[in-house]
């Protein structure tokens, strides 16, 4: 027969035990339902001490408190009866999960902090809040439990001296013996919050005494530290909420609770309230840096918009950071290898090459448009994102079919400026989803689009992607480019730029009545669409039909390219609807024709192989690479830019750890690294660079010789003496290659490769003669700049 307790509880099994007692899961068979009872082993005092924690736990009702039924005595030992919450504790959930995502981190703690705030305004402070106090239901809601050492806020300490509590989480007043006040609980689930986000926590030793030491006397760590996600705003709460003193910290639960429900969602009452648009901007910015996501995507953006430096240097800039992704490195050079280019000049083999060709601007607006859409296609909210994304890239693309033959500098400017117009409407279905919704409901009711934005956000989507543009250092000219024209007629340009904007929105808005307009409207839409550009745009009804149709095939080629599945789109299942155009009804020559495909080599198929395949063969690669570069050399042509082709084809077809040139500076009598490209390139750059005067280690010995080096494990005994101090102070490579560049007997320059381990160096006789091919190719461009 089971063991009852108290009469009516049936225990059903043990729950969990410690040093003090032990918790049983039991049937009440009074009101048939199920019990968490918890026990203390009997003794003096046991009794009075789980009563007193009856009392206090009597007077909390709370949904956020786990309830107390009853209380009493079996056979000497005190027990109490509380309701049996289905879950797990948060300490056993951490240990499971171990960081947990921010905002869920957040949720709890919130929680937690209104079961605090209401124990409060009780008189009753916790005082021993931690993960393994709080119970996560089945339905993830955090429940607080076992006040065992919870006072009044009049108590005072039983014993002087006396410190209750669980190490980690104690406040420094209790432990300098200044008595707990509501402001320690505070600390506590600063100190938990912390280590909910970051894994660990904020103090930790075997050594109890310096647990407390460190807790009342250092300043932790910052969270930021220990997880980049944790953004500047959540940092800021929680280091205020475990400040050393208490009068530094929230002024109640209520006002912390207020904190971080803010910093959780707080755009539906801080846009409503203010419906301020810079108030949106700037929440969306900190949602955004909040995410995982954001910083790579912007800092990529960012740093690709900022090459401001003279033209070589952001030639060489530009290379570096499109060379730093290797899936965007590969859509780049397919990209601009198809048909759409080919006015620039045939095949493409590196990007320092498609630099030249193309331009700087170009490469560039390729580049961001890639990259968002990288971001984007494969995110939360999934169906509705990856539409959003793919109607944008199609406007993009219509724009530069409409850029043609008219006054526009670019039309890959056109296309990045049509589809970053959208830029606000696609991160606010990422980030403001519900409220996405809510603007997409006001539209069919009849609001327009920016009527509605304003209604729910108090700034328009187009405002706000231009918002987010800026932030993300586009220049005025693209910037200028996204800008949304309104008013029935559009007015006559006054300029290329002018035509930039009207281009980018005329092919939005043909877009748009493509994908919301009935067939049988189709004429009469184009029409309306032509009056009102008629005053701004000469062009045709059937040349807009024309421009839409030609897309439709261009998106085709492209989404293969970039691994876009555009065929299940529901825009674009429309806009074929509306347009009657299906790309598997084109004959086979025109889609070719289309996408370039019959022009792309084997060369080119070898040296860029598609998403999810092994990495080019290297001798495909070389051999391209100095293809780019001879044609290069008998065009004309910069120094510079042949010396980072070469660099760049040595790197890419190698897969180098690290790969730059040292460039003669008799001036300074130094060699000195100019150029690379690799793992932390920018922090090893300074760092190589040796005097020219003769000393006996490896990279004179190539100099003076002209020999060509590779070091296969600089910790040899038979070469470890020859590996220069400077080097060694630099990098931790175990491997290089030293190609020098000589002329008339004296190294010019000098190329430098390395992989980070011992006997990684691999080239095979072919290769090591391509790379020489490379190298000597430098030799000629320097002769030809010598003169």
């Amino acid at each position: 027969m089971a063991e009852l307790i108290g009469g009516r509880f049936e225990v059903l099994r043990e729950l969990g035990r410690g040093a003090q007692g032990a918790v049983y899961l039991a049937k009440d068979s009074r009101l048939d339902r199920q019990v968490a009872i918890k026990t203390l082993k009997s003794g003096a005092g046991d009794m009075e001490a789980l009563l007193k924690e009856a009392r206090i736990v009597a007077k909390l009702q709370n949904p956020h408190i786990v309830t107390l039924f009853d209380a009493g005595e079996h056979e000497g030992a005190p027990y109490l009866v509380y309701a049996f919450v289905q879950g797990q504790t948060l300490a056993h959930h951490l240990i499971a999960q171990g960081t947990l995502p921010i905002a869920r981190a957040v949720q709890i703690v919130c929680g937690v902090l209104e079961a605090i705030e209401y124990a409060h305004q009780q008189g009753i402070m916790h005082l021993d809040l931690k993960p393994a106090n709080i119970m996560l239901s089945s339905g993830g809601q955090p429940l607080v439990m076992d006040f065992g050492i919870a006072r009044t806020v009049t108590q005072q300490s039983v014993t002087e001296n006396k410190i209750d509590g669980t190490p980690q989480y104690i406040a420094p007043e209790i432990i300098a013996g200044q008595g707990p006040r509501p402001s320690s609980d505070l600390f506590s689930l600063g100190m938990m919050l912390y280590e909910l986000v970051t894994g660990k926590p904020a103090v930790d030793s075997n050594n109890v005494y310096e647990i407390l030491h460190r807790n009342a006397n250092e300043a932790a760590e910052s969270p930021s530290a220990r997880n980049f996600q944790v953004d500047e705003r959540l940092e800021g709460i929680i280091l205020k909420s475990i400040a050393k003193k208490p009068e530094d910290r929230y002024a109640n639960a209520g006002a912390m609770r207020k904190a971080l429900l803010d910093y959780l969602d707080p755009v539906r009452e801080e846009l409503s309230n203010t419906h301020d648009s810079h108030s949106t901007l700037e929440f969306l910015l900190r949602r955004m840096r909040s995410k995982s996501d954001f910083p790579a995507l912007s800092s990529t953006i960012s740093e690709i918009n900022k090459v401001v430096d003279n033209e070589s240097e952001s030639a060489s800039k530009l290379t570096k950071s499109i060379l730093q992704d290797f899936a965007l490195t590969n859509k780049l050079l397919k990209l601009v290898n198809t048909v759409s280019y080919g006015q620039f000049g045939g095949k493409i083999n590196t990007i320092s090459k498609a630099v030249v060709i193309l331009g700087f601007e170009t490469v560039r607006t390729v580049a961001m448009t890639l990259i968002l859409l990288e971001f984007l296609q494969n995110k939360a909210q999934a169906s509705q994102l990856k539409d959003e994304v793919i109607s944008s890239f199609f406007a993009g693309i219509v724009a530069a079919q409409l850029s043609t033959g008219r006054n526009i500098k670019d039309a890959e400017e056109a296309m990045i400026c049509s589809m970053f117009r959208n830029l606000g409407k696609l991160l606010s279905t990422f980030y403001f989803f519900e409220e996405s919704q809510e603007i997409q409901r006001l539209q069919e009711q009849g609001d327009s689009e920016d009527k509605a934005a304003l209604k729910v956000l108090g700034v328009t989507y187009n405002d706000l992607g231009i918002g987010v543009a800026r932030n993300w250092n586009f220049p005025d000219r693209l910037v200028t480019g996204m800008q949304k024209l309104s008013g029935d007629r559009i007015k006559k340009s006054r300029g290329e730029l002018e035509s930039l904007t009207i281009t980018v929105n005329l092919a939005n808005e043909l877009c748009e009545i493509a994908g919301t307009t009935d067939t049988k409207e189709k004429t009469s839409a184009l029409k309306q669409l032509r009056d009102r550009y008629a005053n701004a745009i000469t062009i045709t009804e059937d040349q807009l039909s024309k421009a839409l149709d030609t897309s439709i095939g261009e998106l085709a080629v492209r989404s293969g390219i970039l691994s876009i599945d555009s065929s299940k789109s529901p825009f674009m299942k429309r806009i074929n609807v509306w347009s009657g155009v299906k790309l598997e009804d084109k004959k086979p020559d025109e889609t070719n024709s289309m996408s370039g495909i019959t022009q792309l080599g084997t060369e080119i198929d070898l040296a860029i192989p598609n998403e999810g395949e092994a990495k080019p063969d290297p001798e495909a690669v070389l051999s391209a690479g100095i293809q780019d570069v001879t044609n290069t050399l008998v065009e004309e042509h910069k120094l510079n830019d042949i010396l980072q082709m070469v660099l760049e084809t040595m790197h890419r077809g190698m897969s180098f750890h690290r790969t730059l040139i040292f460039v003669r500076d008799p001036k300074a009598g130094v060699m000195a690294a100019r150029f690379g490209f690799g793992s932390r390139i920018d922090e090893v750059m300074p760092l190589f660079r040796f005097p020219l005067a003769f000393a006996p280690d490896v990279f004179h010995l190539a100099m003076e010789k002209g020999a060509d080096i590779v070091i296969e494990d600089v910790s040899s005994p038979t070469i470890v003496s020859k590996i220069p101090q400077w080097y060694r102070d630099a990098v931790a490579s175990h491997s290089f290659l030293l190609l020098p560049v000589m002329i008339n007997n004296k190294a010019i320059a000098l190329f430098y490769a390395d992989m980070e381990e011992a006997n990684a160096m691999n080239i095979t006789p072919r290769q090591l003669s391509l790379l020489r091919t490379l190298r000597n190719q430098a030799v000629l461009a320097l002769k030809q700049k010598m003169g």
